[in-house]
C-alpha cells in the first residue's frame, strides 16, 4: 500500500500568466551534480545546511530517497529547473514530535538553487504550485509548515499565501513557527488561479488545436 506522500505524482504542471511552473521528481543519480551546486550557494548554506562533500550528500540524498514519509522534487520554470523541494508527511516527519498532527497532513521544504530565478517573482506561483500539487493529488485537508521565525520577509509571504501561524516551536537548530494552511481557505483565495491554468492547458493542447480544424 503506498503511503500518502507515494500518492503524489512524479509529475505536476501550472501555468501562472502563461508561464510554466512544474515539479518533478529527483532523478538520482543524474540530479546529484545539480544539487550539490545548489547546497553550495551561498543564500542556501544558512537554511539547509547541506553544503556538504558529493559522496555525503549522495549518502543523504539515497537515505532520504528510501524514506517512504518523503517525495524530493525540483522545481522548474518554463523548463529550467531552478530549485528543489521536499515533500513531507507531517505526523511522520520530526515535526510530529513538536505538535498535535493529522495523519493526512503535508509540508514542504523548499529552495532556489540558481540565482537566475531571483527577483522575478517565483515565490508566489511556485507556493500555489506546491498547494494545488497537494490538495489535488492528496486527501489532505491542510499543509503544515515550520520555517525559522527569525526570517521576517518569509513570514509575511506566507501569511498572504493562506499560512497562518499557530505558535513557536522550539528545536534543536532553530526555534520555528508552525503554520497551517487550510485547503477550504486556499481554494477560497486560490481557486480561480488553478481554473485559469486547467484553461490555458487546454487551450495549448495540440490534440484540442487539431481537433478544432478538423
Amino acid at each position: 500500500m503506498k503511503t500518502l506522500s507515494q500518492q503524489l505524482p512524479n509529475f505536476y504542471e501550472y501555468y501562472e500568466n502563461e508561464t510554466q511552473f512544474y515539479l518533478r521528481q529527483v532523478q538520482y543519480p543524474q540530479d546529484l551534480v545539480l544539487l550539490h551546486k545548489w547546497m553550495h550557494e551561498p543564500h542556501v548554506i544558512p537554511q539547509w545546511q547541506l553544503n556538504k562533500s558529493e559522496i555525503d550528500l549522495a549518502v543523504y540524498f539515497e537515505k532520504m530517497l528510501a524514506d517512504d514519509h518523503h517525495r524530493l522534487l525540483i522545481v522548474g520554470v518554463d523548463g529550467q529547473d531552478v530549485g528543489y523541494t521536499e515533500i513531507y508527511e507531517g505526523k511522520r516527519d520530526r515535526l510530529g514530535r513538536y505538535y498535535d498532527g493529522d495523519d493526512l497532513d503535508l509540508g514542504w521544504h523548499l529552495l532556489f538553487g540558481e540565482k537566475s530565478a531571483f527577483g522575478k517573482g517565483y515565490l508566489r506561483p511556485v507556493m500555489r504550485l506546491l498547494g494545488f500539487y497537494i490538495f489535488e493529488n492528496a486527501p489532505s485537508d491542510k499543509i503544515v509548515g515550520e520555517p525559522d521565525h527569525t526570517v521576517k520577509p518569509y513570514a509575511a509571504v506566507v501569511e498572504e499565501m493562506c499560512y497562518e501561524a499557530q505558535r513557536l516551536i522550539p528545536m534543536p537548530e532553530k526555534t520555528a513557527m508552525l503554520y497551517y494552511c487550510f485547503k477550504q481557505k486556499f481554494y477560497e483565495k486560490f481557486g480561480g488561479y488553478l481554473t485559469d491554468s486547467n484553461a490555458f492547458m487546454q487551450n495549448h493542447n495540440p490534440l484540442n488545436r487539431t481537433e478544432e480544424l478538423t
